[in-house]
């Protein structure tokens, strides 16, 4: 079903809440309507099966306080066109964890919490503790011929990230972005983003293939083993302003690459941000070596393999600093 925004003038689309309540048995969930939260729905999966049944527009997916253990990544993927859709917690239930380390290890542990492909819609996720899975937390994915919009992820802790916490491939990023524009990630937590194999290919960020004018804002990263800020293949006009970041990156704390056929960024500005002297693995930016990259940068661009011959060969500079960025020598929060 195809939903359609209301003509100019008519009163606005009703808002629907879901509840979605992963503790359910799962056998019972067709029986629930998840319009209450006494009747909640054991899958977002049901989720969005109600809301396509009801051509909504305008939702709210709504989960109780609790940990949970998925089966499965999460695939987003409704888009009512104008729509705006929210996923966070019942209010006034604490905190909701979702947890990659139990449940069908292959579908759950190797991948991602969720994956958001819906291109027209606005989506917010917020208010969630998403960890140990091995891909990362939350994976926008557009396509070149099919860009995916305006989501916000604010308020989240992703921890626990990585092949170092969780057995299987590797960790690319907590937000892993791919051909997508106007993300806003805002007043989140990156703790110990960490891979044991490929350790600099995790990041707290990730922005690839042509994912522009987002913006980084309000975050603290720590202890991530890659750079925590990473744009790649003509991503630009990416804002990363007022985060903190503390024993995070191995080559820098903001960093643009490419491969081969690929595009430098541009536009990219780190401002008014919060350093720690030192990168995850205690060297100091400015001055130390780190494999075949001397010395560490807080903003670094280049292609291939991380050497000294393979910076650069951008212009203009795929990533600047806007001024107001400071180094501190204890944690900033």
């Amino acid at each position: 079903m195809t939903a359609t925004a209301a003509p100019a003038g008519a009163a606005a689309p009703e808002e629907i809440t879901v509840y979605v309540d992963p503790d359910v048995p799962a056998g019972a969930a067709r029986a629930r309507s998840g319009r209450t939260a006494g009747d909640a729905v054991a899958s977002f999966e049901e989720a969005e099966r109600i809301l396509r049944s009801k051509g909504a527009i305008n939702a709210r997916i709504l989960t109780p306080g609790g940990t949970y253990y998925p089966e499965k990544e999460i695939n987003w993927s409704y888009d009512p066109p104008g729509g705006d859709l929210t996923f966070a917690a019942v209010p006034g239930t604490g905190k909701v964890v979702f947890d990659g380390s139990r449940g069908n290890r292959a579908a759950a542990a190797s991948g991602y919490y969720m994956t958001i492909t819906s291109a027209n819609s606005n989506i917010t996720v917020s208010g969630r503790t998403i960890q140990r899975y091995t891909n990362g937390g939350i994976r926008v994915r557009g396509g070149s011929g099919d860009r995916v919009n305006n989501v916000t992820i604010k308020g989240n802790t992703f921890r626990y990230l990585g092949n170092k916490h969780s057995s299987g491939g590797i960790g690319y990023g907590g937000v892993h972005i791919t051909s997508a524009s106007k993300v806003k990630i805002t007043g989140n937590k990156f703790y110990y983003l960490e891979n044991r194999s490929s350790p600099g290919a995790i990041h707290g960020v990730y922005l690839a293939n042509a994912t522009n004018s987002s913006v980084i804002s309000g975050n603290r990263f720590g202890y991530v083993s890659g750079d925590p800020i990473r744009t790649r293949n003509n991503s630009k006009n990416n804002t990363v302003s007022g985060n903190k970041f503390w024993r995070a990156g191995t080559y820098a704390i903001f960093s643009d690459w490419r491969f081969s056929g690929e595009a430098c960024g541009r536009g990219n500005v780190f401002k008014n941000n919060t350093v720690g002297r030192t990168s995850y693995y205690g060297k100091k930016f400015g001055s130390a070596k780190q494999g075949k990259v001397k010395p560490i940068k807080v903003l670094m661009w280049g292609h291939d393999a991380p050497t000294n011959a393979n910076l650069g060969g951008c212009s203009p500079a795929p990533v600047k600093s806007g001024g107001g960025n400071r180094y501190v020598t204890s944690r900033p929060w």
